[in-house]
Formats: structure tokens, C-alpha cells, sequence
């Protein structure tokens, strides 16, 4: 039997094609290529192959669903055709099959069990007044729903509709969920999965009752807008000599080493079989033995783990593991591992201004000693979020996540360098405007809106980040993230800004660090009132600005020279796009409006790069270099190029550097208007290019 993993009807993209095989997203997309221990440790426990048969894998425990209340909260037909066949009721389920198939009187019995399973955890929404299902099509597909799941095919998002080949890993499958649910018991388990499902495999995503319900009226494709018409659960059949067969049943199926049971019903647990006859038979399984229809590289993985030793002596990559057990690679890389598919990308929105950084969640590259143990245990419970920009909401797992702060703090450790001692007075003077770095120019301050893009909060970063870490990061920002736009104001390690502190690194970033930490105001630089025109004069070094520009785009990098000519950079591209002599730039809408316009160069003389090839290059961001000069950062064929302009009399001059080999075979157009000369080159790997304006 082969089965396509879909969402709810045949309006939903396929992703992946797999067997009747349990699908554990981590193996399949890390482990399932190549047979491995690592891949078995990662199914013996999601499969919960552990529970029955006991030793550690260092992982979280898999247990399945609380069933007290469960013919409460989902259909009983549902349970009966589940308990027949788990695989087909449920594709990609990790529960094996435990009766006799097309045993229904067997199914039927467990299922009169169950009713007598009543209270516990019965989740139902009781107001279900205001039903927006599209406004849940809406949420699914932009707050993360889609990072597990398969999206709609008549969803349209803004970069345009994936192809099925951008899919590079399966999506978890639903079930019939108009089938299973009704509309109250779907937007109450949506609402908390924890209280059923307490593993956390399915972590809680929305807090609000009133986007757990419209996301039910989605996915159960409601229609109405009022969902006390809704159909309601049916009442679960009861039998007191069925229950009873019931019970015998799930004693002996042992349903207790997974599920929470009562004590009438225990499972003891079972020797790992040295011979052939146990879970991991080929063929027919005797009565009693769970039948998983594992994969062969499954089989093979759980082969090779099992080998090993049970227990296991969890390593120090059980971390790592713990991460794709969750599935937190979903949405996040680590080490240039996991984060969203080519397919997946398209759905993560947030705000362009900010590129890739404004739309994905960050890297968990050297997360353990990149925030304070507090907070990032704060950001496992649901809080701590300091990118409202981000459409895509961090999931609360629960207690699958005890002990990983530590566990990733443990992993992540490395030697450290000891900081000097901060100077407030002089970090405040750093992050902002007036003489120092501008952090204000791009980051917000508490209340206090950014006076550009707005990007993350800084007021909290010394309750928020380690100071060792921030170290390494602002020396260096693309070591950690690739794409981000924050350049580095220490390249190579060496200050931008020599008048304050001397220029001395490690004393201007932790005086940055005890600032933040301080209640020593605000950076400077902030303006005391707005309506007036903001002109940006550089008058000693150059000023560097992102905004939206005509000719240029969403992601302009302006620079502007004391010599009074100025350069627009693509940020998205990577390559020059306007110049223009006289005044250089006036922020004020930029700054202070919400929605702002596309500008246009204060000065005149504006000349345009015409026919610019787009080459086959990566614009890796820029740096300051001791001058606070942008050196722009470009990525072509594996080989970086660097590219600076500088102001001189009368024009500007262009110097690209790399390997003679790169730069020969580069196309390189200049601006129309302005004088082009090519100075003889001192270095075989410059190009140097002066513009002057007629």
C-alpha cells in the first residue's frame, strides 16, 4: 500500500510519497539516506520502542495521548477505524498496529474501554460564536503551521507558489479531520496540545481561543460563521461486557507502556528479543507484536542502534538529536542544518526591510552560550520575543524541553575571553548617533521606534545575551548569520570608531554590553520632536543609511561622502545603482513614517548604473573599515570581491578587490553622466575606477 502525505483533501499540495512507514520527521530528514545508530537512538525513542522495552536514549519521552475524556473530544467511528488499522486512519502515525487486522468486534471492545475513560483532559472550546475560516487559512499558512505541515494548494503567498520539487522532506499528514473532530474539540486541542498530548510533539502554537477556532473553521473547511451549529461529538457507545473484553484487550496489547492507564491495566516491561520473533520480525507479526511496517533503512537504523547497547549512554549530540526529535529544524538552522526548504521559505513572512532576518527565526548555532540561561528558558515557556516582526510564532513544547537549556549551555561552552570593565557613560555614547557606532539607527529601544528599519529591541540585550558571545558577533555578524545586514563596526577586530575609548574593542563592546544592562537612559541621538527636516550632512566621515529608494528599491543602502558626491547600493543584489553630487539625504520620512515612500537623492546631478549584470554572485553584507567606509561584501563562484567607493574631489572613486582570475572575468558597467577613468592598478587583484561629474 503506498500513501501520498496530504493535508485534508485533494485541494492540498502533496509533498513527499512514503510507504504506510511511521514518519519521524528527524529520521527522514537527517538519518533516513544513510542507516545509522544515530537514526535508530532517534526512532527507538519517537517510535516508543523505549517505553516498552526501557533504557535511555537521552531524548525527551515519547508517550502517546492522555485517554481519559477521549471518546469525549473525537469521533467514535474515528477511534474504531484507528484502532483497526493506525496507518490508514492516520498515515505516517507512530502508532503500531496492535490487533488482528479486520479484527473489528477487537476494536470495537477497546473502544467501549475507553468510554469508560471519562473526565481527564477533555478538551472543547465552548465559545464558538465567531468562526473566520479564512482568516485561519490565513493563520495557518503564516504563523508556522506550515513548517510541519503541508500547505494549500490554492494558497498563494506573496514570493509566489512552491514547486512540488522545492519540497525536500515530507510533511506531517492529518487525517480526516472532519472525520475525527468536531469543530469545539478541534479549536480546544488547538488551543493547548500540551494537555493531551503532553510530549509536546505537537506544541502549542496559539494562545488566543479566538485563532485556535478559526483555525478549526479551516481546516474542517467550516462554512458558517457561527459554530454553535456545528455538529457536536456523538455520544460513545458503552457496554459493560464489551468494556471488559476491552480491558483484557489493552492489558494485553500493553497500551499502558505508552499511555497513562489505570493500575488494572499495567504494563510490565519486556526483555529486548535476542532472537528472531520480536518487533523487528520480516513479514507477518505473531499476535501481540507491534506492527510498525518500518522502511527498510528504519529497520536497518534500528538494527544498528540496538547493536550498541541497550541502555544507551546518551552522547554529547543528544542535544542535537532532542532538536530534530521536536522538530525544531523546522524553522531553525543549526550549523547550516535544517531551517525551512527551498518550498517552505515562501510562507515565512515578516517585515522586507530587514531581509532574510526579518522574515526566518535565527539560527540555534551556539545557542547555549549565545543567550542567558534565564531567558532562553524564558523563550521555551512562550515568552521573551523581541521580533514582533516575525509572522511566524515560537511554540511552546512543554516538559520535552526540561534540561535542554542546559544540555545546549553544556554543548555550546567553549573558553572564553575575560571583558574589561564596561563604562556606561561611554556605551551610550556608542550606540548612538552623535559620534558613535548608530545602533539606533536600525534597532529600537525599547518604546523608542528605530530611526530606520526596526529592527530587534536593544534595551534588553544585557538580560538577554552573554557577553561572550556578543563579543564574537560584532566582530564578525555574518559568521553567524550569512544574510544579515548588520555590518560589522570591528573588522578583523579593529574599532571603526578610534576617538572613543581609544579605539579599543573589547572595551567599547563591553562598555555596549553594561550599558544595555544599566539604567543610564537612552543612547544618544534619539530626536526630541519630529515635523521638521531631518538632512543628513556627512561632515568628518561618511553616514551610511538603509531606506526605500527610487531606482534602487527596498533595500537601498545609501552612502554619503563629506566630499559631497553619494553612492545608492542594492542590498539585494549586491551592486551599485545611482550616484549624485550636492546635499546627500533627508531622513525624515525614512525615520518617523510607518508606511515610508520610496525617496529620492536630496542632491543633483543623479547619474544611473544602466544594464547592470546580474551576476552570478551572493551579496554577503558589508563592514566599516577604520575610516567607517562600507566595504561591500560579495560572493561570486565561491570567491569573494570587495567593493568600496570613496569620496575624492570632484566625483567618487570605485575599487574592487579579489583574485586577478574573478576580477578578469567580471562585467563591470559604470554610471552614465560622469567621466569614467582606470587608474593604473598598484595590485593584481584591484580594479580601480574613478567618476567625475561633468
Amino acid at each position: 500500500m503506498r500513501i501520498v502525505l496530504s493535508l485534508i483533501s485533494t485541494s492540498l499540495l502533496p509533498t513527499l510519497s512514503l510507504n504506510a512507514q511511521p514518519l519521524v520527521i528527524g529520521f527522514e530528514r537527517f538519518h533516513a539516506k544513510e542507516p545509522s545508530a544515530a537514526g535508530g537512538r532517534l526512532l527507538y525513542n519517537e517510535l516508543g520502542c523505549v517505553n516498552c522495552h526501557g533504557g535511555s536514549t537521552g531524548l525527551p519521552a515519547r508517550r502517546g495521548p492522555n485517554l481519559s475524556g477521549v471518546t469525549q473530544r473525537i469521533q467514535s467511528q474515528w477511534i474504531r477505524e484507528f484502532l483497526a488499522a493506525p496507518s490508514r486512519a492516520k498515515p505516517g502515525t507512530a502508532m503500531p498496529h496492535m490487533l488482528t487486522s479486520g479484527d473489528s468486534v477487537a476494536s470495537d471492545a477497546v473502544l467501549h474501554y475507553l468510554s469508560d475513560l471519562k473526565g481527564g483532559a477533555v478538551t472543547e472550546l465552548k465559545n464558538t460564536t465567531h468562526v473566520n475560516a479564512e482568516r485561519g487559512k490565513e493563520l495557518f499558512h503564516s504563523i508556522g503551521c506550515v513548517a510541519c505541515h503541508a500547505p494549500s494548494s490554492d494558497y498563494q503567498p506573496t514570493e509566489g507558489a512552491p514547486t512540488p520539487e522545492d519540497y525536500t522532506h515530507p510533511s506531517v499528514p492529518f487525517p480526516d479531520l472532519a472525520k475525527k473532530y468536531s469543530l469545539s474539540s478541534l479549536a480546544g486541542f488547538l488551543s493547548n496540545p500540551l494537555q493531551t498530548r503532553p510530549d509536546g510533539r505537537m506544541p502549542r502554537i496559539v494562545s488566543e481561543a479566538g485563532d485556535a477556532l478559526d483555525l478549526a473553521g479551516y481546516l474542517l473547511k467550516y462554512e458558517g460563521s457561527d459554530g454553535r451549529s456545528a455538529p457536536g461529538i456523538s455520544p460513545a457507545p458503552h457496554d459493560k461486557d464489551k468494556s471488559a473484553a476491552g480491558r483484557d484487550l489493552v492489558r494485553a496489547a500493553r497500551c499502558a507502556a505508552c499511555h497513562e492507564l489505570p493500575s488494572d491495566v499495567a504494563a510490565t516491561p519486556v526483555p529486548l528479543q535476542k532472537t528472531t520473533g520480536g518487533c523487528l520480525s520480516s513479514g507477518s507479526k505473531p499476535k501481540g507484536i507491534p506492527n510498525y511496517e518500518l522502511s527498510e533503512q528504519q529497520q536497518r537504523s534500528l538494527e544498528m542502534f540496538l547493536k550498541g547497547g541497550v541502555p544507551y549512554t546518551a552522547s554529547a549530540d543528544a542535544p542535537i538529536a532532542t532538536l530534530q526529535a521536536l522538530n525544531c529544524v523546522a524553522c531553525h538552522e543549526r550549523d547550516g542544518l535544517g531551517g525551512p526548504d527551498t518550498a517552505r521559505k515562501a510562507f515565512f513572512q515578516g517585515d522586507h526591510n530587514l531581509g532574510d532576518t526579518g522574515k526566518f527565526p535565527p539560527p540555534l548555532t551556539g545557542i547555549g552560550r549565545k543567550l542567558q540561561p534565564e531567558w532562553f528558558q524564558k523563550v521555551l515557556e512562550g515568552g521573551g520575543r523581541v521580533r514582533p516582526y516575525l509572522q511566524t510564532k515560537m511554540p511552546v513544547y512543554g516538559p520535552a524541553t526540561n534540561g535542554l537549556v542546559q544540555a545546549l549551555g553544556k554543548l555550546d561552552a567553549k573558553s572564553e575571553i575575560k571583558l574589561p570593565g564596561g563604562d556606561d557613560t561611554a556605551g551610550r555614547k556608542l550606540m548612538g548617533t552623535l559620534g558613535g557606532l548608530g545602533c539606533i539607527t536600525c534597532h529600537r529601544w525599547g518604546d523608542r521606534p528605530s530611526l530606520g528599519i526596526q529592527a530587534l529591541d536593544l534595551s534588553n540585550l544585557g538580560q538577554r545575551i552573554q557577553a561572550n558571545w556578543l563579543v564574537d558577533y560584532l566582530i564578525h555578524p555574518a559568521g553567524y548569520r550569512s544574510a544579515t545586514l548588520m555590518p560589522s563596526f570591528w573588522p578583523e577586530g579593529k574599532s571603526a570608531n578610534q576617538e572613543i575609548l581609544a579605539g579599543d574593542t573589547l572595551h567599547q563592546i563591553a562598555s555596549i554590553y553594561s550599558f544595555a544592562k544599566s539604567d543610564n537612559g537612552e543612547p544618544e541621538g534619539f530626536p526630541a520632536a519630529s515635523g521638521s527636516e531631518f538632512e543628513l550632512i556627512p561632515k568628518e566621515t561618511p553616514i551610511v543609511q538603509r531606506t526605500f529608494m527610487e531606482g534602487v528599491g527596498a533595500h537601498a543602502i545609501l552612502v554619503g561622502f563629506p566630499q559631497g558626491f553619494h553612492v545608492a547600493y542594492d542590498g539585494a543584489q549586491g551592486r551599485p545603482l545611482l550616484a549624485w553630487r550636492g546635499k546627500f539625504f533627508d531622513a525624515y520620512s525614512t525615520w518617523f513614517s510607518r508606511f515610508a515612500p520610496f525617496e529620492k537623492p536630496l542632491g543633483d546631478s543623479v547619474v544611473h548604473w544602466s544594464n547592470t549584470p546580474n551576476q552570478t554572485s551572493h551579496f554577503d553584507g558589508y563592514r566599516l573599515d577604520t575610516k567607517r567606509v562600507p566595504e561591500f561584501l560579495l560572493s561570486i563562484n565561491g570567491e569573494q570581491i570587495i567593493e568600496r567607493f570613496e569620496g575624492i574631489e570632484g566625483g567618487l572613486r570605485r575599487t574592487l578587490t579579489g583574485t586577478p582570475e574573478v576580477l578578469s572575468k567580471m562585467s563591470i558597467t559604470h554610471p552614465e553622466g560622469v567621466t569614467v577613468t582606470e587608474p593604473a592598478a598598484s595590485q593584481s587583484n584591484q580594479k580601480t575606477f574613478v567618476y567625475l561629474w561633468k
